[in-house]
């Protein structure tokens, strides 16, 4: 396998610095755009400094694995609105005495 050229890796680097750091902060004062944003800028970042082909970011999405985290949030978007975590919470909290 070649190493990539090192100027793919100082933007890639460059990248990956400023998905990491909205990730990690996603309040981040001069850009609050919150940590999905961030994700999704640090992923055209990469595209757009020609780190990787738009055929290789095609090729690296997975489907199955896209269609299970949505249903997750959306499942967990209804029992938020439903309160159930925080009935389970106080019934958790009653079981354990504390």
């Amino acid at each position: 396998m070649a190493l990539p050229s090192p100027e793919k890796v100082v933007l890639g680097s460059i990248a990956f610095v400023i998905f990491w750091i909205l990730a990690v902060f996603p309040a981040v004062p001069f850009l609050p755009i919150g940590r999905t944003a961030g994700s999704l800028l640090g992923a055209m970042l990469t595209i757009i400094f020609r780190v990787i082909t738009p055929a290789q970011a095609y090729a690296g999405i997975n489907l199955s694995v896209t269609g299970l985290l949505f249903g997750t949030m959306v499942v967990s978007i209804y029992l938020e609105r439903a309160n159930a975590f925080k009935y389970l919470g106080i019934l958790f909290s009653w079981k354990s005495h504390g």
